[in-house]
């Protein structure tokens, strides 16, 4: 499943492994839904700032209920 959503990055728990960064990030949409989203070294980013407002493109890989993040933009 593919979906793109536009929020605010609320809570982040990020670390750092060689240049790659892997994690989550706490989001809360225009929707006003809250979603954790997995960052992986695969996941391309503009920001990871708390407090951002930037576009998810998300997928869910198999039957996982947790979204992983493919592409992070800024929506400034």
């Amino acid at each position: 499943m593919h979906k793109t959503v536009t929020g605010s990055i609320i809570s982040a728990n990020i670390s750092s492994m060689g240049k790659k960064r892997y994690g989550y990030l706490g989001i809360v949409t225009t929707d006003n839904e809250h979603l954790k989203i997995k960052i992986t070294a695969f996941t391309n980013f503009d920001t990871l700032d708390v407090g951002a407002t930037v576009t998810f493109e998300l997928e869910s890989v198999g039957d996982e209920s947790l979204l992983t993040a493919k592409k992070i933009t800024s929506s400034i």
